[in-house]
């Protein structure tokens, strides 16, 4: 059987790396920001575009992700403070 200490302490560690995803989506999104960035500026010397239109929709795609994070991190918190 499982103590409600252990459960703690496996919501603390879930706790933990919800906010190191966090902090990893975060980076990505700065780094593809940068990089989007980056290729805007070089295609204003070419034809057309050098930025990927998948960067454009992961760019899209980093709020939902974020926020998912937060809600998920949010509804692990309470159960924790429920025990």
């Amino acid at each position: 059987m499982t103590s409600v200490g252990e459960i703690r302490l496996a919501l603390e560690q879930s706790c933990e790396l919800l906010r190191d995803a966090y902090r990893s989506v975060r980076e990505a999104q700065a780094a593809l920001d940068e990089a989007v960035d980056v290729l805007a500026q070089a295609s204003t010397t070419h034809h057309e575009s050098l930025v990927p239109a998948g960067f454009v929709k992961a760019g899209e795609r980093f709020a939902d992700e974020l926020d998912l994070i937060v809600r998920s991190l949010d509804l692990v918190q309470r159960l924790a403070v429920e025990l």
